[in-house]
């Protein structure tokens, strides 16, 4: 019998449901996401059976960002083992690592049913960038260190349990804290990492350079924190963070609609900003298309989007090789990071759903819009 993550569990009304996945689940525009989600699902052991029940009710964001990330490894050919509820995912083979997905979340008491949805639409950019980093970098923060802090009934953390003793211990994280929360990439949690920020200037011939400048904590409000969470003694079996902005039902809807899995009266838009490959580059560039308004070898895959922050103060590093499906990061012995990118990768994007007779030729002319209203083609 096909399990489906739509089909409303046993007891659970679609009026107790979370709004999020009501709308999610009864929208004609997300019919692609649907169809990939559950072809995804099909093959995700839900080892202790809650995983359904928390998709359609508070965890929505979480478990999509663990399906997503389970798509990802599967798809790089990674040997999983979920035999066991936590970790949430075991790479095994000669490079093995231990995941524990995470996410940031609203204040207690706040819920997305206080949001409205095209309020939340608008505020995908923050109104204040220096004050929603900071919020970021506390909520990014708080996140890991409860991980880092759990123990089991039995006292041990995560990479105590006999099935991970030994083996590298990763937490996945992305935040949904607020409406905007997507909007973060990973600079600020870089910073908050390492302890070390860039600092970009121009030499007499015009040319980029970028210095490293030591940071020791981070304010927000009257509040402050260390920073350097890599460098803290709690963090010595912490081996990388995982992070993504992208790991959400825009991606099931793109992919899905890649490979023809939505209605033909659906057209989906993608437009952001991503890395510019010139060195001397300090702004990003941005992008746009119409999914689907190219070939094959273009498709997009799960891995994209996903980065890997490794820890160089660890007692157990990752083996080279274990993670090089995504975007890796490492921290140079003179204070840099060396970034290693595999695929096209967008530091932000936003996707359009459009719907209607006109669907296609409207998406092609907001993507032109978008193009000729930034700084330019890549």
């Amino acid at each position: 019998m096909n399990r489906s993550l739509f089909d409303l569990v046993r007891k659970l009304t679609l009026e107790k449901a979370s709004r999020e996945f009501r709308v999610f689940r009864e929208a004609h525009g997300y019919t692609a996401a649907r169809r990939l989600m559950d072809e995804t699902f099909a093959d995700f052991p839900d080892i202790d059976h809650s995983f359904v029940r928390e998709f359609q009710t508070a965890g929505f964001s979480a478990r999509v960002l663990e399906l997503t990330l389970f798509a990802a490894l599967r798809e790089q050919g990674k040997e999983l083992d979920r035999t066991r509820p936590a970790p949430d995912f075991v790479v095994g083979g000669d490079a093995p690592v231990a995941i524990e997905a995470t996410t940031t979340n609203p204040p207690q008491g706040e819920t997305a049913e206080d949001v409205d949805i095209a309020a939340a639409v608008r505020r995908l950019v923050p109104d204040d960038l220096e004050a929603a980093e900071a919020e970021f970098v506390f909520q990014i923060g708080k996140a890991l260190r409860r991980k880092l802090e759990y123990r089991d009934a039995q006292g041990h953390a995560y990479w105590e349990k006999p099935h991970v003793e030994g083996v590298p211990f990763v937490l996945a994280v992305q935040s949904f804290h607020n409406p905007s929360a997507l909007f973060h990439t990973t600079g600020p949690l870089a910073t908050y990492l390492y302890g070390i920020r860039d600092v970009p200037t121009r030499d007499s011939h015009g040319s980029l350079v970028l210095n490293s400048q030591v940071v020791t904590e981070h304010r927000r409000k009257d509040k402050t924190i260390p920073s350097g969470l890599f460098a803290q003694p709690e963090a010595k079996h912490l081996a990388a963070v995982i992070f993504t902005n992208s790991a959400t039902v825009s991606k099931f809807s793109r992919m899905g609609t890649e490979r023809g899995y939505g209605p033909e009266d659906v057209v989906v838009a993608r437009c952001g900003v991503m890395y510019d490959p010139d060195p001397n580059a300090a702004l990003p560039v941005p992008f746009g298309y119409v999914v689907g308004d190219y070939g094959p070898e273009e498709h997009e895959t799960f891995s994209e989007g996903f980065h890997v922050l490794h820890n160089p103060w660890t007692c157990t590093p990752v083996v080279a090789g274990a993670l090089d499906g995504f975007t890796e990061h490492h921290l140079r012995a003179d204070g840099r990071v060396l970034t290693t990118i595999r695929h096209p990768d967008s530091f932000v994007s936003r996707t359009m759903i459009i719907q209607g007779e006109t669907a296609l030729p409207m998406a092609r002319l907001r993507v032109q819009q978008y193009l000729a209203g930034g700084a330019g083609r890549r």
